[in-house]
């Protein structure tokens, strides 16, 4: 993990947000497009995939067929993590109902499948739907994760700053 100096944080703080929320909210607004409104269930497939993928991905990502053994229906579920929905409400902090319906709601997309024992697996066709949408993701989070790295890897000003804190308002009217 990357730690950022907290001080040029600090000094960059503008900066940062503008950066990061110029990338956020049209991320955000293409979230909310693509899944009809419902950030829920961005949320529950997310959490979906992120457990069917994790351990498989961590074994072989290096792998020369890790894509091809994802890509083949015979080997899907087989490679694949299975998670259920009280995994999914305890991970995510949705109720389970709620993550019931959207499960539902999954399944009728023919985004996820559930097996007789309420295990829940992403499609082969999920890739296939949103490879654009995570294509064009990934050219603009790129771009701005560089200019991000660039502003926070400088080197920390020193001397007087001023900074954006409020004074204490104990410390009012003092001298």
């Amino acid at each position: 993990m990357t730690t950022i100096d907290r001080k040029v944080f600090d000094q960059n703080f503008y900066r940062v947000s503008y950066l990061l929320s110029r990338f956020m909210v049209p991320y955000m607004r293409s979230v909310y497009r693509e899944f009809d409104g419902d950030v829920l269930l961005n949320i529950v497939i997310g959490e979906i995939g992120t457990r069917n993928l994790g351990q498989f991905y961590e074994a072989s990502h290096n792998s020369k067929t890790f894509e091809s053994r994802l890509g083949d229906v015979n080997e899907h579920q087989r490679v694949l993590r299975p998670c259920n929905a009280l995994s999914i409400s305890d991970a995510s902090g949705i109720p389970r109902e709620t993550v019931r319906r959207k499960v539902n709601t999954l399944i009728q997309r023919g985004w996820i499948s559930q097996n007789e024992r309420g295990h829940l697996y992403l499609t082969p066709e999920v890739a296939g739907h949103f490879q654009r949408f995570l294509l064009e993701l990934i050219e603009e989070l790129l771009p701005a994760a560089r200019e991000l790295a660039e502003v926070l890897e400088q080197e920390p000003i020193t001397g007087p700053m001023i900074t954006s804190e409020k004074p204490d308002a104990g410390s009012a009217g003092r001298t």
